[in-house]
């Protein structure tokens, strides 16, 4: 098959191209350009803005696409653009977001289910100056106009948070880091917050096996992990990889605030993935086995700042100290 991917030069985006080359298809990337990696296989390059209609019409006459990606949409308007441009396409995917479940109007009980997003609910507590919420209701819109307005094919994938090596958000890094540091962790409610995550070849996966695939056709997936696991199953696998024996201070999250980590903000939110695994045959990765991959590969060849990812660590520290301190004198 002809692909065309709408952003595919870093992360999970290139485990996407990997993917499909492997599985024998014909892979199209579509970037701005900013991007050159060396480490993808073959695959040809079009360089352009998938914010310009000019741009995108030029892609969607210069080929027969079955199958067009967007794993670079974040909005209404962008999708709009793509699904207009793209309407003589046979198949068309976009990769959302497992924050979309924000808007389900009740969310008890759990797992959750596609069918729980509520595409017309706005939730009480939904703050649309703040940047997580922003994320989670123009990837709800996007997927809104998908729905309704794609003339084509299509499919949604949603991911939770990805994890794998490469991970240009550092978010699990963050952990890491500082159990290579050595020294306390504070853990921000005892770290017994719920949730999945997915490795990054798993996406990819996800998205291969439901290219041209009919019974992926008009439907929503969630792909993760199959695990429920807490913060602190997250960061006592990582340190088991690395051998070490991470110093815990449990401290309420609303004093920690951003130094409790980055994923001290997730939820008690958990969906169902069977869909997944009964409609295209996905089988997740086992949490031990992708965390072991990519904590070693953080350990020996991530090649980022380590001074930036460890900015606030004596601050930590100072907290960790004067907590242990409060706690000695009450007990």
């Amino acid at each position: 098959m002809e692909i065309l991917i709408l952003g595919g030069t870093s992360f999970f985006g290139k485990d996407i191209v990997r993917a499909f080359f492997e599985a024998g298809h014909t892979v199209t990337v579509f970037t701005r350009g900013l991007q050159k990696p060396t480490d993808l296989p073959h695959h040809h390059q079009i360089t352009g803005d998938r914010n310009s209609v000019s741009d995108l019409n030029t892609v969607a006459k210069g080929k027969d696409w079955d199958v067009v990606i967007d794993n670079i949409g974040y909005d209404q308007e962008g999708a709009a653009k793509v699904v207009k441009a793209f309407r003589g396409a046979k198949h068309f995917i976009f990769d959302s977001t497992v924050s979309v479940y924000r808007f389900v109007r009740n969310r008890n009980p759990q797992p959750l289910t596609e069918e729980s997003v509520d595409y017309d609910f706005s939730p009480p507590q939904e703050d649309r100056n703040d940047i997580h919420w922003k994320y989670a209701r123009g990837k709800l819109e996007a997927e809104k106009l998908i729905s309704k307005e794609c003339k084509v094919p299509w499919t949604i994938i949603r991911p939770p948070v990805v994890y794998g090596p490469f991970d240009t958000t550092q978010r699990g890094f963050w952990y890491v880091a500082r159990l290579l540091d050595g020294g306390p962790i504070l853990l921000p409610n005892g770290g017994n917050q719920s949730f999945r995550l997915v490795y990054s070849k798993d996406v990819a996966k996800a998205f291969l096996l439901a290219a041209g695939n009919p019974r992926a056709f008009g439907k929503a997936f969630y792909v993760g992990q199959k695990e429920i696991i807490t913060l602190k199953d997250f960061i006592d696998e990582s340190a088991r990889v690395l051998g070490v024996t991470p110093r815990y201070v449990n401290i309420p999250r609303d004093i920690l605030g951003e130094l409790g980590g980055p994923h001290s903000s997730m939820v008690n939110m958990i969906v169902d993935f069977s869909l997944a695994e009964k409609e295209l045959g996905f089988k997740p990765t086992p949490f031990s086995e992708f965390m072991r991959e990519t904590t070693l590969w953080f350990k020996e060849h991530w090649k980022g700042n380590r001074e930036e990812l460890l900015k606030t660590r004596a601050q930590e520290l100072i907290i960790a100290q004067k907590w242990k301190n409060v706690i000695d004198e009450f007990c």
